[in-house]
């Protein structure tokens, strides 16, 4: 009997289920306090509608983000980037276990978790800010 097929089925479900954790472990932040990001952003002012950008220097998605993250961030003080791999703690914490996770914050709480690359336009209506 030729293994090939089952194998390769199994690699692809093992991905899937992988992909799928990363994405439960990561949604479960929605709702979570914002308060352990101030220890590491101390201009996070967790009051105010504010967006935190979670990426690792060797993340290539993560590099194609942040000239966006940038421009938001010249033009507004509640746009912030956070290196993970300098605050894994954080990160468990939080439950990010891949980058790049872009948080939203309202009202002292993690109200929206983004995986994934976000298009400028994207992050500006997260925001609520004009295109």
């Amino acid at each position: 009997m030729d293994w090939t097929p089952v194998i390769v089925l199994s690699l692809v479900i093992a991905v899937i289920g992988a992909q799928l954790l990363i994405r439960y472990k990561a949604l479960q932040a929605k709702g979570r306090s914002a308060a352990p990001l101030q220890n590491a952003i101390p201009d996070l002012n967790t009051q105010e509608t504010s967006l935190v950008f979670c990426y690792s220097p060797g993340c290539a998605p993560c590099k194609t983000m942040i000239p966006a993250i940038d421009e938001l961030a010249a033009n507004n003080n509640n746009v912030h980037k956070l290196d993970i791999s300098q605050h894994m703690d954080l990160a468990r914490e939080i439950g990010i276990r891949a980058t790049p996770t872009t948080l939203l914050i309202e009202r002292g709480n993690i109200t929206q978790v983004l995986l994934g690359a976000k298009t400028l336009k994207n992050l500006r209506e997260q925001l609520g800010l004009e295109p």
